[in-house]
């Protein structure tokens, strides 16, 4: 972590402890080793809920951010945040923003809508 982000603090938002809560009630794999890992880390407060609450918390804080959700690391990285993302048990990939794809007449920034 320290090679790709130098002097980052891990933390970690509310929303995501209270995520991880409800999968260790119902004993999904690993939710506890993640819960035990998210218990070191600073909390950040959040307000929303999943995804949402997120995003809004990396634009807000610019910061990066550690998930293996696809689908949640590729709106980070169109909203401009930096997402790093697990390669394996001890290797982090660091995936950066995607570059605005166009400009409008007006000035502002157009991007592509997301395959549903």
């Amino acid at each position: 972590m320290e090679r790709l982000l130098p002097g980052a603090e891990l933390t970690v938002p509310t929303v995501v402890n209270a995520e991880l809560e409800r999968l260790v009630g119902r004993q999904a794999p690993r939710a506890a080793a993640a819960r035990a890992f998210a218990r070191r880390l600073r909390p950040v407060r959040t307000s929303g809920h999943g995804d949402e609450a997120v995003v809004k918390a990396a634009i807000r804080l610019r910061a990066a951010v550690v998930t293996a959700d696809r689908k949640l690391a590729e709106r980070l990285r169109r909203e401009g945040v930096a997402v790093l993302v697990p390669r394996d048990r001890a290797r982090l990939e660091l995936k950066l923003p995607r570059e605005p794809d166009r400009t409008a007449d007006d000035g502002r920034v157009r991007r592509p809508r997301p395959n549903r």
